[in-house]
């Protein structure tokens, strides 16, 4: 039988599976930044809430590259 770690690999290997991994992650990210954008109790956004959607952004940009290049 393969161990964990080999079936991780295979599955990773399939694009479908590592693009819904990058979305799921980028829903994540945004996700977080709105939370945090509704219980801080200051009138602005944070550093932090402005890093996570950055970084968001930059794993739909990255996604976004990667589809068009395949």
């Amino acid at each position: 039988m393969d161990d964990l770690g080999n079936r991780v690999f295979y599955w990773l290997s399939d694009e479908t599976n590592v693009t819904i991994l990058l979305f799921i992650l980028a829903i994540l990210l945004s996700v977080a930044s709105l939370l945090l954008f509704f219980t801080n109790e200051g009138q602005s956004a944070t550093r932090l809430e402005f890093g996570l959607l950055a970084a968001a952004m930059a794993v739909l940009f990255y996604l976004s590259l990667r589809n068009s290049a395949f």
